[in-house]
C-alpha cells in the first residue's frame, strides 16, 4: 500500500491545518485565561496568548499541516507577515466585540474563527505555496 505524499495532497492540508491551529489556539486561550484570572486586562491577555500561540502554530503549520519543503528563511518571514495580519485581525475583532458588550469568551471565540479562515487562505496561497518544478508541470 502506497503512503500518500502529504505535500501533494492539498485537500488533506485543511484538517491538519485545523488540528495544528487548534493546538496553538488552546495554548493561546490557556495563557489568556490564566492571565485574566490573575487580573491582567483582557486585551493584553489575548495579545500575549496569541503571541505564544504564534510560535506553536508556525511549527505545526510548517511541519504537519503543509509539510513544507521550503526553508525556514523563506517561510518564516512569510508566516510572520500573515501572523501580523492575523494578530491585528484578532485584536480588532476582539475589541470591536467587547465594545459591542460581548463577553470575553464569546468575543475571543468569534475572533478566533475569523482569524482561522483568513490564516488558512493566506498560508495555503502565500506562506507555504511552493512553485511547481519543471518536472512537475
Amino acid at each position: 500500500m502506497k503512503v500518500p505524499d502529504l505535500r501533494t495532497n492539498r485537500l488533506g492540508a485543511l484538517p491538519r491545518f485545523l488540528m495544528a491551529g487548534g493546538m496553538a489556539t488552546l495554548l493561546h486561550w490557556l495563557i489568556m485565561m490564566v492571565l485574566v484570572r490573575a487580573g491582567v486586562n483582557a486585551v493584553a491577555a489575548t495579545a500575549i496568548g496569541a503571541s505564544a500561540g504564534l510560535i506553536a502554530n508556525y511549527i505545526g503549520q510548517h511541519r504537519f499541516a503543509f509539510c513544507s519543503a521550503l526553508p525556514h528563511r523563506v517561510t518564516f518571514p512569510r508566516y510572520l507577515a500573515g501572523a501580523g495580519i492575523g494578530w491585528i485581525l484578532n485584536l480588532l475583532s476582539f475589541v470591536l466585540l467587547r465594545i459591542a458588550d460581548a463577553n470575553v469568551a464569546f468575543a475571543q471565540i468569534t475572533a478566533t474563527g475569523v482569524v482561522a479562515l483568513a490564516n488558512y487562505l493566506f498560508a495555503e496561497r502565500f506562506v507555504f505555496h511552493e512553485e511547481p518544478t519543471r518536472e512537475a508541470r
